[in-house]
């Protein structure tokens, strides 16, 4: 058996990356209820860590090059088993079977036809960056984040798209929604920005054990998360994100509220419509 044969073999052992059927509402997405080993499953839920007060959207985060992520794939076999899943070739390869048709559809920026990874790491600094500080790649050189997360009461998320150099991102639930007596806490997708009534309903997708759900980050991908207001347990899970060094979508237009100063200056000096 080869060295690449024996690894697809041990990252298959890991996650059930097989294609998934794709849902198109209100945006496109798939989902899987049972997409890590059971096995390997219960040791990682047994073995989660205690994660510090930190930047990311929980506030409680652990990010690959923090000492305590580092500790645990050092210690947990089961953290580094998951962990050499998302890192690789093959984790590219499913994602580009998986979307590539939305990609196309949706007016990504780059052709990701020969898209290869690269064990790039995203420090906290640009995490926070609608751009990267250094750019390292070439836009078909994909890296992957694997940051796992801790959201504790009060946590939420307001509608939005994740940064424009995502390729895809994907949760995977370390917990249960009733078994954490969770009030809130469920994640949404919706087909707008700013949903109306007269538009098709949002999606709504509670935290279950071993539940993973994925998509695009397309122009169109607006998700949110409902403010936790009860629980007794933390909302354990991990986010993966697959990304290139540059902007793949086409970023959203800037509210003219939120226009430089000097620019509606001209505006109104040349006589346009700030329309």
């Amino acid at each position: 058996m080869s060295a690449t044969t024996s690894r697809s073999a041990a990252i298959a052992s890991v996650c059930d990356l097989v294609p998934f059927k794709l849902l198109v509402d209100p945006f496109p997405h798939v989902i899987h209820d049972r997409f890590i080993a059971l096995e390997l499953y219960r040791q990682l839920c047994r073995s989660f860590p205690t994660c510090p007060p930190s930047t990311g959207p929980t506030g409680f985060s652990l990010y690959w090059g923090d000492q305590g992520y580092e500790h645990l794939l050092d210690q947990q076999p089961a953290w580094r088993a998951l962990f050499n899943t998302f890192h690789s070739q093959h984790f590219i390869d499913w994602c580009k079977q998986q979307f590539a048709p939305v990609w196309d559809e949706e007016g990504c920026r780059i052709d990701l036809s020969d898209a290869r990874y690269v064990p790039y790491c995203e420090d906290r600094i640009d995490k926070e960056r609608a751009t990267l500080r250094r750019v390292e790649h070439e836009p078909n050189e994909l890296w992957v984040r694997m940051d796992i997360h801790q959201g504790q009461l009060g946590y939420d998320r307001r509608v939005h798209l994740d940064h424009a150099r995502r390729v895809m991102s994907m949760l995977v639930y370390m917990c249960d929604h009733t078994d954490n007596q969770m009030a809130g806490g469920e994640l949404f997708l919706h087909s707008s920005k700013r949903p109306q009534p007269s538009q098709r309903p949002d999606t709504r997708i509670t935290p279950r054990h071993n539940l993973m759900v994925a998509f695009p980050c397309t122009p169109r991908s607006y998700h949110s998360v409902s403010a936790i207001t009860a629980t007794v347990a933390p909302r354990n899970y991990i986010q993966v994100h697959i990304s290139s060094s540059v902007d793949v979508w086409r970023r959203e237009a800037t509210p003219k509220w939120r226009r430089p100063l000097a620019f509606l200056k001209r505006q109104l000096k040349s006589g346009l419509s700030l329309c």
